[in-house]
């Protein structure tokens, strides 16, 4: 499949010239459903489930009888701390437990081939050369967003530099104050966050790393 001719800016907006985007990457079969399942897959890993309940042997309670059984009009009771009572134990209550489930790769590759073709057919998605921050400071980044005509917008912005290295760690810092921005690398690139920005900017570095990690997958 032929690669995809696509314009790359540079941090002032100006058409710096073109990249070639991988089709089997960008101009992928758009499977709704495997988006559908992976996302699900994705919000059922980062439920916590911590929650918990105490039942009635779990609970510090004595063992007398409340009142007696007979005689004050009311029904019998056994225990304080009876299901039926304010403050009592609960029955079949929540216990931790985790929610991840296992989704195949397959699904998980395809889901993000959809997202990332869609946003190219839906002209949110922007590749600029030498993405970087100089100083790390937010009035870069915003200056930069200003210059794409995506101030104020939602933004996913994929880093095409190491997590540890010095240029990356200036790019989030500048980016942590941006509202409505995020950076990702391109390890940590998923549907979820995709989905939840209305755009993708990625570094024209980061695309060769992508179709590596694909390739890999």
């Amino acid at each position: 499949m032929e690669a995809l001719s696509f314009r790359v800016l540079d941090q002032k907006g100006k058409e710096v010239g073109s990249a070639n985007l991988p089709a089997s990457i960008f101009a992928a079969p758009v499977i709704e459903h495997a988006v559908y399942e992976c996302v699900k897959w994705q919000l059922a890993k980062r439920r916590a489930g911590t929650h918990s309940a105490l039942t009635r042997s779990m609970m510090d309670a004595t063992g007398k009888k409340p009142f007696k059984q007979k005689g004050t009009g009311r029904a019998r009771a056994g225990s304080s701390v009876s299901p039926l009572w304010v403050g009592g134990a609960v029955v079949h209550g929540p216990t931790p437990r985790k929610y991840g489930y296992k989704l195949p790769k397959s699904v998980r590759r395809a889901a993000l081939l959809s997202v990332l073709t869609k946003k190219r057919e839906d002209g949110q998605l922007t590749v600029v050369d030498g993405l970087s921050s100089s100083e790390g400071k937010t009035k870069e980044m915003i200056a930069v967003l200003n210059n794409m005509g995506l101030s104020g917008k939602s933004v996913l912005v994929v880093a095409g530099t190491k997590e540890s290295s010095e240029d990356f760690l200036k790019l989030s810092r500048a980016l942590r104050n941006v509202s409505g921005a995020s950076l990702v690398k391109v390890a940590g690139l998923n549907v979820y966050d995709i989905l939840k920005h209305t755009h993708l900017l990625i570094a024209k570095e980061a695309l060769e790393l992508l179709e590596n990690r694909l390739k890999e997958e």
